[in-house]
């Protein structure tokens, strides 16, 4: 049997929980990551519904958005024209390869993810190709004789004439201004520069490149003659391959490099010692003898903040009667003190002085100090210049 020391008394031991209480605390502790999940559950909802079927891609054939091309591609449709938008690039050459040389390749890679390998077999799969807004590696794998010659100035008329007369523009006259140039030795959209005319449609060989992605996007394809010229680049072959690359598309040319190894060898024994210490640091400087005693300290405002910030109050409610009031009062304090008044003397007193002293009129100062009405802010910051300038005459500093 144990036996109790003086003074030490059988404590009653606590109730067992019930099952409703201990569910309560239960739901208490895991409500949060519960709510967590019922709303990443209804965000991946609403961008489900949101999107639906639709590529939000742009220039994508499946893309209905204005920056979209999905008219082009069911007008295509409407007229024989097969649209295949393949996942990767071996969908795309497995595409190229089951056509037998009768498609037309749509490559659009705005973010250059396809390599200088991946290009040149694609070149070698493909026998007619359209190449939109691309650049430099895209450029010398389908058309080398093709080079970039910069974007269309903002400034440039609109629409340009074609002022060519490739078969493809035969039913276009003019398009609209914009996206980038090439410079080439067949092209149509002519504009010029300082280098010589720059294109913002050539072609080369088999190879089309279109430098306006209006040309293609439901927004602007109805803008002057962009349709006929879509429909006649890309409807030439009863198969049209819409590729447009994706990150999944991008080889890596070997392991991302570590910063680390960049430093010198000494870094990382002087930084696992300087961890080593900063543990000892924290470990010695958080000792402490009793519990934390709060200490209130001082705190220095300058004056110049202090008057900003009641301006900015004043400002953002409005109240002019209230700037007027703090104004007036602070003006009369430096006349007092200027005219070596005491404190307990009256505004009334104040201005006779300062009126007797100065020379300027009794009633000038009167009305000045005690305005009938000061309704807006720019009644009030007239006043005020008008307070500072009789401060000035009167030679307060």
């Amino acid at each position: 049997m144990t036996r109790l020391s003086d003074g030490e008394r059988l404590q009653p031991a606590a109730p067992p929980a019930s099952a409703g209480s201990t569910w309560r605390r239960r739901w208490r502790a895991a409500r949060l990551w519960v709510a967590i999940a019922v709303l990443v559950g209804l965000a991946a909802l609403y961008y489900a519904l949101a999107q639906g079927a639709d590529d939000g891609r742009a220039l994508s054939p499946g893309n209905p958005a204005p920056e979209g091309a999905q008219a082009v591609a069911r007008v295509l449709g409407d007229h024989g024209v097969t649209v295949e938008q393949p996942r990767d690039l071996d969908a795309a050459l497995a595409a190229l390869s089951a056509s037998g040389g009768h498609s037309t390749l749509l490559l659009h890679d705005p973010q250059a993810y396809l390599g200088r390998d991946q290009l040149a077999r694609l070149a070698r799969a493909s026998r007619h190709t359209v190449l939109v807004t691309p650049g430099s590696p895209q450029l010398r794998a389908f058309a080398p004789g093709i080079r970039p010659a910069g974007v269309v100035p903002e400034d440039a008329a609109s629409p340009v004439d074609a002022g060519c007369a490739l078969p493809a523009v035969a039913e276009t006259r003019n398009a609209a201004a914009g996206g980038k140039m090439y410079r080439a030795a067949t092209g149509c959209f002519a504009y010029p520069t300082s280098a010589g005319p720059a294109y913002g449609y050539a072609v080369e060989g088999t190879t089309t490149v279109l430098g306006n992605p209006g040309y293609l996007a439901n927004g602007d394809v109805l803008a002057f003659d962009h349709a006929p010229l879509a429909l006649r680049t890309l409807g030439a072959e009863p198969t049209l391959i819409w590729y447009q690359p994706t990150i999944a598309d991008h080889e890596s040319t070997g392991p991302a490099a570590s910063p680390f190894e960049l430093l010198p060898g000494w870094v990382s024994p002087a930084l696992g010692w300087l961890m080593v210490f900063g543990v000892l640091a924290i470990c010695w400087r958080a000792r402490r003898d009793g519990p934390l005693v709060p200490e209130p300290l001082p705190v220095v405002v300058p004056a110049s903040e202090t008057a900003e910030g009641l301006a900015r109050l004043y400002r953002d409610g409005h109240a002019v009667g209230a700037a007027v009031a703090a104004l007036r009062s602070a003006s009369l304090a430096r006349l007092a003190a200027h005219l070596r008044l005491g404190h307990g003397s009256s505004a009334d007193s104040i201005v006779a002085t300062a009126a007797k002293e100065s020379g300027i009129p009794g009633p000038r100062l009167r009305r000045l100090y005690f305005p009938d009405q000061v309704a807006t802010e720019a009644a009030l910051v007239a006043w005020a210049q008008e307070l500072h300038t009789v401060e000035k005459e009167i030679g307060i500093p």
